[in-house]
């Protein structure tokens, strides 16, 4: 499953009017076909041009993504 997705401005702005964080909605379905359920804790690993995110109740964590 693809889906383009926005990374949409969250929190509050600095001083000079600029987020630095931003969230990512996923929907209930996407999540069923990821194997993960809305409350899940998760891992969040950002590469070169990737952000993976993977369960974090495995018992091993995938490294070489």
């Amino acid at each position: 499953m693809v889906r383009k997705k926005k990374l949409s401005p969250s929190g509050t702005k600095d001083a000079d009017g600029q987020y630095h964080n931003a969230h990512l909605n996923l929907h209930e379905d996407e999540l069923t076909v990821a194997g993960m359920s809305i409350g899940d804790e998760v891992f969040v690993r950002v590469r070169e041009d990737k952000i993976i995110i993977q369960k974090a109740d495995q018992e091993e964590v995938e490294h070489d993504l």
